[in-house]
C-alpha cells in the first residue's frame, strides 16, 4: 500500500533586495507613500463588505498596523454576495465568529504570488490558527477550494490577494465517540451503505478501531440513484460489491478536508488498490472523488474520518449481467415506446450485438408521453433513427464515470448519430442535455442503460446568417416588436447591429414583456432600460444550445455587468436563463445566435 506524505510548512520572513542606483548625480524622485492594507482595500472599491466587516471586528486597526506585515487573501464584495445577505447580515452580528472567519484570510507574513504558487500541495497556517489547502488548476492558484483572480496588491504592511468566495474555517474537531460503523449507523443516512457493509463483511473491518481509515460514504440517494436491480445483483455478488465499496476507502491514514484540498487533481490509491481522483471543482468550489461532490466533510470517529459523497463510485468493476441492452428494455415493461421504436428502425439488431458496447439514455414510456400528440407518427424512420442513435454513446459509461466527465471543463461527448450532447451534474442530479437520468447503471451482457424522464431532443437550429440579429428581430414583427422599439429606444440597435462582433442574444417574446406589470418600461429611464436590455446580451461570444447545456449551473456575465443562472428545469426538461424558459435555440445571424425567451429578465 502506498502512504502519501504530507509536508507541513512554516513561512518564513521575506528578505527585500533593494537595488542602488549607481547614478549618484540624480535624485530619484520621491515615491508615493504606500496605503496600508486597509486603506487599499478601501480605495479599490471592491471590497466594501470587507472593509466594513474588518471593521465591525475592530481588526481593520490590526491590519493598519505598519509594524507586522500581513497577507490577505481577500473576497470581493461578489464573493461576499454569495453567502446571502442575510448570512452577511448574522456575520455582522456576531463579531466573535466574524473575527474567526475574517482571521482566517490572513496569514502574519508577507507571502507574495510566486512563494504562494510554490507551496501548492501544502498546508499554511493562517492567524486564526487553523489551516488552508493550496493547490493549482491550471494555471490558477487555489485556497481551499476557492480561486485567486488577481495577485500582489502591495501594501505599506503586506501583499493583498483577491479570491472569488469567502473561506470559511473547517469545524472545530470534538472528541469522538463512536467508530465509522457506529458513526454510519448513528446517521440514519447511510442506510444502503450500511447494508452492504454487513452483506461483504466489512462492517467488522470498518469498525476495527486498531486500524485508521478515510470513508468517502455515498448516501441513500447516491445509492438510490443506481437501478434497485443492479443493487440485488450486487447484494448477491458480495465479491464484487466489495470491490465497488472498497474503492470508498483509503486505508491507514486520516485524510481531512485540508489536506484534501492539497491533493487537487491527483489521485489516491484505495483499499481496493485502485486509484481514484481527489478534484476541485472550481465552477462550483466542491471538493470531488471519483467525480462525485463531498457534500458533507470532516465527520470525526475513533479510528477515523467520514466523508459524505452524492453518488457511488463503481470504476472499473464489472457488474454480471445476463441480457443484451434490447433484452432488458423488453423486458423491464417501463421501456414499450423505445422497444417498438428500436424495432422500427432496425436498431435492435445494433443495440442486440453482443460484440460491440452501448451506452443507452433510455426514455421511458412516461417520457415519450411527453412529446406532443403524434409527434413520433409525424417522423421518418431515417428521423426516428436519428433521434434515438442521439440517445446512445459507443463504450460503456457507467453513472461514476459520468458523473467524472459532467464534472469536467469539457463535458460534452458525442453520440453515435455523431452529434454532440452535454453532461452536467447540478443539485447531485445528473442531465443529459435537459433529460434527467432517474435511475442509472442498469446492466447489460452489451453495455449499460441510464433511465431518462425525457426524451433528450437535438437542440434545433435555424439559419438565418443573411441577417443581423436585428434584422432577424425587425423581420418579425408577431414576435419582437417590443424587443425592437425597446432596442431603438435604449440606442442599443447599432451596437447589436455590429457585424463585426459577435453576440449572444437571449431575446424575450411580445408574450414576455406582455407579463410585465402595466407601466413598467414606461416608467424606466434610459439608462435603466439598457441594463435590461443588455442583461440578455453576452458579448463576444456565440453560446450554442448545446453549450449552454454543459454550462447547466452556472452563471453567465452579460454585457450589462449583471450575472444570470444557466440552468436545467428538472421537470420540464426546459433550457433556463435568468429564470426564463428558452423556447427557441440557435437562430443562427451574421453576427451571433438568438435564443428566445418567454420572460424578461429583470435581475
Amino acid at each position: 500500500m502506498k502512504k502519501l506524505k504530507f509536508l507541513s510548512v512554516t513561512l518564513t520572513s521575506l528578505m527585500l533586495l533593494q537595488a542602488c542606483n549607481d547614478d549618484d548625480d540624480k535624485t530619484p524622485p520621491t515615491p508615493e507613500p504606500m496605503l496600508t492594507i486597509v486603506e487599499t482595500a478601501a480605495a479599490a472599491g471592491s471590497f466594501n463588505t470587507l472593509v466594513a466587516a474588518l471593521e465591525a471586528t475592530g481588526l481593520d486597526s490590526t491590519l493598519s498596523d505598519n509594524s507586522q506585515d500581513y497577507t490577505v487573501f481577500a473576497p470581493t464584495d461578489e464573493a461576499f454576495a454569495l453567502l446571502g445577505e442575510d448570512a452577511i447580515n448574522d456575520l455582522l452580528a456576531a463579531p466573535e465568529t466574524l473575527s474567526d472567519i475574517l482571521t482566517y484570510h490572513v496569514i502574519s507574513d508577507e507571502v507574495p504570488a510566486e512563494t504562494a504558487i510554490s507551496l501548492a500541495g501544502t498546508k499554511v497556517a493562517m492567524v486564526n490558527e487553523d489551516e488552508v489547502g493550496l493547490s493549482l488548476s491550471g494555471d490558477n492558484l487555489l485556497v481551499n477550494t476557492v480561486t485567486v483572480t488577481s495577485t500582489d496588491i502591495m501594501a505599506s504592511n503586506g501583499i493583498i490577494h483577491v479570491i472569488d468566495a469567502v473561506l470559511l474555517p473547517p469545524a472545530d474537531m470534538t472528541e469522538p465517540t463512536m467508530n465509522i460503523v457506529e458513526t454510519a449507523v448513528d446517521n440514519g443516512g447511510f442506510t444502503t451503505l450500511v447494508s452492504a457493509l454487513q452483506a461483504t463483511g466489512l462492517d467488522s473491518v470498518l469498525a476495527d478501531e486498531t486500524s485508521e481509515f478515510t470513508v468517502f460514504a455515498p448516501t441513500d440517494a447516491a445509492f438510490a440513484l443506481i437501478d434497485e436491480k443492479t443493487i440485488n445483483t450486487l447484494l448477491a455478488n458480495p465479491d464484487t460489491l466489495k470491490s465497488i465499496l472498497l474503492q470508498h476507502v483509503v486505508s491507514g491514514m486520516s485524510v481531512d478536508s485540508i489536506t484534501a484540498f492539497t491533493l487537487n487533481g491527483q489521485s489516491v490509491e484505495t483499499a481496493s488498490e485502485a486509484m481514484q481522483e481527489i478534484a476541485i471543482n472550481t465552477a462550483t468550489d466542491m471538493l470531488t472523488f471519483g467525480g462525485a461532490n463531498v457534500i458533507i466533510k470532516d465527520l470525526y470517529t475513533t479510528n477515523g474520518i467520514i466523508h459524505v459523497i452524492d453518488a457511488v463510485v463503481v470504476g472499473d468493476v464489472e457488474i454480471p449481467a445476463h441480457e443484451s441492452i434490447v433484452e432488458v428494455a423488453i423486458a423491464d415493461g417501463n421501456f414499450t415506446t423505445l422497444a417498438g421504436a428500436l424495432v422500427s428502425t432496425g436498431l435492435d439488431s445494433v443495440l442486440g450485438d453482443l460484440d460491440n458496447n452501448y451506452t443507452v439514455f433510455a426514455p421511458t414510456d412516461a417520457a415519450f408521453a411527453k412529446l406532443p400528440e403524434g409527434t413520433l407518427d409525424s417522423l421518418t424512420t431515417e428521423q426516428l433513427s436519428d433521434i434515438l442513435k442521439y440517445h446512445v454513446l459507443s463504450g460503456t459509461v457507467m453513472s461514476d464515470a459520468a458523473i467524472t466527465l459532467a464534472q469536467s471543463d469539457e463535458n460534452t461527448t458525442t453520440t453515435v448519430a455523431e452529434s454532440s450532447i452535454a453532461l452536467s451534474f447540478v443539485d447531485s442530479m445528473l442531465f443529459v442535455n435537459g433529460a434527467k437520468v432517474s435511475s442509472a447503471d442498469v446492466m447489460a451482457t452489451n453495455g449499460v442503460i441510464h433511465v431518462v424522464d425525457t426524451v433528450i431532443l437535438p437542440p434545433s437550429s435555424v439559419d438565418m446568417t443573411d441577417k443581423t440579429i436585428v434584422e432577424v428581430a425587425v423581420a418579425d414583427p408577431d414576435n419582437f416588436s417590443t424587443l425592437v422599439s425597446a432596442l431603438t429606444t435604449a440606442d442599443l440597435v447599432t451596437t447589436l447591429a455590429d457585424e463585426t462582433k459577435k453576440f449572444t442574444v437571449f431575446a424575450p417574446t411580445d408574450a414576455a414583456f406582455a407579463k410585465l406589470p402595466d407601466g413598467t418600461l414606461d416608467a424606466l429611464t434610459t439608462e435603466e432600460l439598457s441594463e435590461i436590455l443588455l442583461s440578455h446580451v453576452v458579448s463576444d461570444m456565440e453560446i450554442k444550445a448545446i453549450d449552454a447545456y454543459a454550462a447547466n449551473g452556472a452563471m453567465l456575465t452579460t454585457e450589462s455587468g449583471n450575472t444570470v443562472a444557466v440552468s436545467v428545469d428538472a421537470e420540464s426538461g426546459m433550457l433556463m436563463i435568468g429564470g426564463a424558459k428558452v423556447t427557441t435555440t440557435n437562430i443562427e445571424t451574421k453576427n451571433g445566435i438568438i435564443h428566445v425567451i418567454d420572460t424578461v429578465i429583470l435581475d
